[in-house]
């Protein structure tokens, strides 16, 4: 080998040179390239940082979260979600110097009741399961759990969708399915979730609520790799004893019936997989776009 001519390597280029390369794959593309050095982590987690400030506020798309138990499907009202933030994630923070970082992020959402007035009421005062609850959140959207003497948990379905809206319109231009599980309510957890609840609430008053929420930890995950999560609050509900059952008066243990309110406050996404749906739903729309036919046009004529 001559001295005065080194032989030029991969490792040679300046990391310019690698970014202006890299910036043109997709982020699935992407990922596995975080495992073939130091080097090739540090600037792939840079160029996610960056993907990561642009498209996680969903300025173009729409979160949409279905949450319901297995008998609601036909009857429980889908919500939006508004952008909350994704902790760790700034226009200051370099995640080239803490590994792991960029790709262990979640952001955060809050469900919202819809908008339109009738959805709204049911979401408020609509009792399906014979409780009753004096403490109504008008900006919440609560799911009701009831569960018999011989039931160990109940089950919500939750569905989250990245969705495009036409403007002004409900129509969706596309929709691309992030998770589609379930989560298991125990008995045993409802009852202390709602305890902790009643026992913060005494304790703090009206700002019980909050500073419950902001130190609560419990995060109930849709799928095992912890990709989708909801953070939930639990408060009882009395019998209301106006309810029509289907069984006798004298044959109902209202000891043995717990029901219960779950506060949906935030759902959890990691925010890779969040950032994978949006170029997943752009790809999409530009081949929708290609295929496009247009229906109508004037004829040509041929003279």
């Amino acid at each position: 080998m001559n001295p005065a001519k080194p032989v030029m390597t991969l490792d040679s280029l300046p990391n310019e040179v690698f970014i202006q390369i890299l910036s043109d794959f997709s982020t699935r593309a992407l990922l596995p390239l975080i495992s073939v050095n130091h080097r090739f982590y540090a600037l792939v987690s840079r160029i996610l940082h960056y993907r990561l400030l642009l498209s996680i506020p969903l300025k173009e798309f729409k979160l949409l979260l279905e949450c319901f138990h297995p008998s609601s499907k036909l009857t429980e009202p889908h919500v939006f979600c508004q952008y909350l933030g994704t902790n760790g994630l700034s226009e200051g923070h370099d995640a080239t110097h803490q590994p792991g970082r960029v790709t262990g992020l979640y952001s955060r959402f809050r469900p919202e009741v819809s908008s339109d007035k009738e959805e709204k009421e049911r979401s408020i005062n609509g009792s399906k399961s014979g409780f009753s609850t004096e403490d109504k959140a008008e900006d919440a959207v609560i799911r009701e759990i009831t569960l018999g003497g011989y039931e160990n948990f109940s089950q919500l379905c939750v569905v989250v969708n990245l969705v495009q809206v036409k403007p002004g319109t409900s129509l969706l231009l596309s929709a691309s399915t992030i998770e589609d599980g379930i989560i298991r309510l125990w008995r045993e957890w409802l009852r202390g979730q709602s305890r902790r609840t009643k026992k913060t609430t005494e304790t703090d008053g009206e700002g019980g609520f909050e500073k419950e929420r902001m130190s609560s930890d419990d995060i109930l995950w849709v799928d095992m790799s912890k990709t989708v999560g909801l953070k939930m609050r639990v408060r009882p509900k009395a019998w209301d004893p106006s309810f029509p059952v289907l069984i006798h008066e004298d044959d109902r243990d209202d000891h043995s019936w717990d029901g219960y309110e779950v506060i949906l406050q935030e759902l959890h996404i990691r925010s890779t997989r969040l950032l994978l749906a949006v170029e997943q739903s752009k790809e999409e729309l530009k081949i929708h776009q290609t295929n496009a036919m247009v229906i109508g046009a004037a004829p040509i004529s041929v003279s």
